[in-house]
């Protein structure tokens, strides 16, 4: 019996977990359309569609486990520099990390 009761904490944990995790995401609709958003302007400045497409997919995706929709006001009023204020270098950090789909 005491199996039982510890199985089904650790159930009602996870799906908790899950769900709190779920309410901090970006609403999808606005992800794909700030992803769209982003992939023409970089394409506009010069940066092939298919570099721009996985850069902004890259740095959307980043940005949304980040800070997710807790810190995104935060994060809208934060510029990348790594010397900057707390969230000035997380944003710094998440767009580094997708600097691959740049040209070099």
């Amino acid at each position: 019996m005491k199996s039982k009761f510890n199985i089904s904490i650790c159930i009602v944990l996870v799906l908790v977990s899950i769900n709190a995790d779920a309410a901090d995401l970006w609403l999808r609709g606005a992800k794909l359309a700030y992803i769209d958003r982003c992939a023409e302007s970089m394409s506009s400045q010069g940066l092939p569609i298919k570099n721009a497409k996985a850069y902004c997919t890259c740095t959307t995706n980043g940005m949304e486990a980040e800070f997710g929709m807790k810190e995104y006001d935060q994060m809208m009023k934060a510029e990348a520099n790594p010397n900057g204020g707390k969230y000035d270098r997380r944003l710094y950090n998440v767009l580094m990390a997708c600097k691959e789909h740049l040209p070099k």
